[in-house]
């Protein structure tokens, strides 16, 4: 059971200057359409608004899903309330960042190796479908590219204090 009386009751304000966060009602409609929701672990953007409503600060520090979330913004045109729950989801990103500057999002390795972080070649038949080309064009087909790409991102800090995530 939840302690209510050790939360952060103006957490919302700290996350995000979205007043419309407080009109979501968990209807989960927002999932629907949300192609991190079938993510492991999924991201259910529903929950993380409540958990920021109700003030779980130490609860959402630990939470990694809002790094799941591939910014297509379907939750925002579907949402029946208007609450802008990718807004909230990165809000949520750049927040948890300025709060544990030691936190490294787990996509991070991905993007690393890849580029990118969902699986982009699962949508051929769907790309197909709609006449576009079969294959997505991503930063691997260019090798050097990529490699300019991973070379930019060992320059930051964090990355460089946490190579081992990042080589072998």
């Amino acid at each position: 059971m939840i302690d209510l009386s050790e939360v952060n009751p103006d957490l919302w304000r700290e996350v995000t200057e979205i007043e419309d966060i407080r009109y979501c009602y968990s209807c989960g409609t927002c999932i629907v359409g949300c192609p991190a929701s079938n993510a492991d672990p999924p991201l259910l953007i529903r929950n993380l608004v409540r958990m920021t409503i109700l003030g779980l600060e130490d609860e959402l520090l630990d939470e990694d899903t809002p790094w799941s979330c591939v910014t297509c913004s379907r939750c925002e045109e579907m949402c029946p309330m208007g609450v802008r729950p990718f807004e909230i989801c990165l809000a949520l990103r750049k927040w948890q960042c300025r709060n544990d500057e030691t936190r490294i999002p787990p996509a991070t390795a991905e993007v690393f190796q890849r580029g990118y972080t969902q699986a982009v070649e699962k949508a051929h038949a769907i790309r197909s479908s709609v006449g576009l080309t079969e294959k997505l064009p991503t930063i691997t087909e260019y090798p050097d590219v990529l490699e300019r790409f991973q070379k930019m991102l060992m320059e930051v800090e964090v990355i460089q204090e946490n190579d081992y995530m990042f080589t072998g």
